[in-house]
């Protein structure tokens, strides 16, 4: 079932998720994308806990809004703890979102949530009691790398969390390049401890997030990916930190050196990047 470049899929499991035509790829293809959203994000975060033990608002950054699946499993998960949450997802378009929607029966996971979506889509904001919960969420449409460099980017509550899943780099590499990281780091608060897990767990995407000043480690596995990456502006965020045997397993990888451009590519790293890495405080 397609339209306007979007089809609903059945994944291996029975679950349904959406697919992108002019990508060629399906959102959370594994588990699915409420199972793979609890993975990832709920159950790794351990953010019923987090929450619980927070005072004030906590900020959540939803980088690949997509079909909404990472931000509802999210909010469905923690709304009986007492809590404030504000939510700023990012997308370059909501159509994923809309199509989505319009397939919620299928999906299954907007349940309870239909009038916050309605009004997501329609006024790109919403306040609303979750529950226990009191909850902000808002959606910035557009470029994504752009937008870190403006002014409005460092008026956003820094984020305890980003929840990090725009398309692959493949089909996506301005999102995951070097350059995109760095600025994503700079615009965290260094008193503010913030945890950013994905779905990837690429060579180079671990390489880009090194240099851009982040620890980095192993993330839990994820459907058919044995292993995803966690990264954070604090060491203790990290459970398994990447070690001196990935380190020389990077340095033979063909396919280890970050993106720089909005261009995909794949090469070995290079001998800046290689003395750059060795500096890093994780592998001192």
């Amino acid at each position: 079932m397609s339209t306007d470049g979007y089809e609903l899929v059945r994944l291996h499991n029975g679950a349904h998720s959406v697919r992108s035509l002019s990508h060629s790829e399906t959102m959370h293809p594994g588990l699915g994308p409420e199972a793979e959203a609890e993975a990832l994000y709920v159950n790794q975060l351990r953010l019923v806990e987090r929450l619980s033990a927070h005072d004030g608002e906590f900020a959540i950054w939803d980088v690949g809004l997509g079909a909404a699946a990472n931000a509802l499993t999210v909010l469905r998960a923690t709304r009986e703890v007492s809590s404030s949450i504000r939510l700023i997802s990012f997308e370059q378009t909501l159509e994923p979102l809309r199509f989505a929607f319009g397939h919620r029966s299928a999906l299954g996971y907007f349940e309870g949530y239909e009038a916050v979506v309605n009004q997501l889509l329609s006024e790109h904001r919403i306040e609303f009691e979750n529950d226990r919960q009191q909850v902000k969420w808002e959606c910035l449409v557009g470029d994504f790398p752009s937008f870190l460099r403006q002014p409005d980017a460092r008026a956003l509550p820094k984020p305890h969390v980003v929840l990090f899943d725009p398309w692959s780099p493949a089909k996506n590499p301005a999102m995951w390049s070097a350059p995109l990281f760095a600025d994503l780091f700079n615009l965290l608060d260094p008193a503010r401890p913030c945890v950013l897990p994905t779905y990837s767990r690429s060579t180079m995407t671990r390489v880009a997030l090194l240099l851009a000043g982040f620890w980095v480690g192993a993330g839990r596995a994820a459907g058919r990916k044995e292993q995803t990456t966690i990264a954070a502006n604090a060491p203790v965020l990290i459970d398994e930190p990447l070690d001196q045997h990935w380190l020389e397993r990077a340095r033979r990888s063909p396919s280890a050196e970050p993106l720089c451009e909005s261009v995909y590519r794949q090469a070995p790293l290079s001998p800046a990047t290689w003395e750059r890495l060795q500096r890093h405080p994780q592998f001192g």
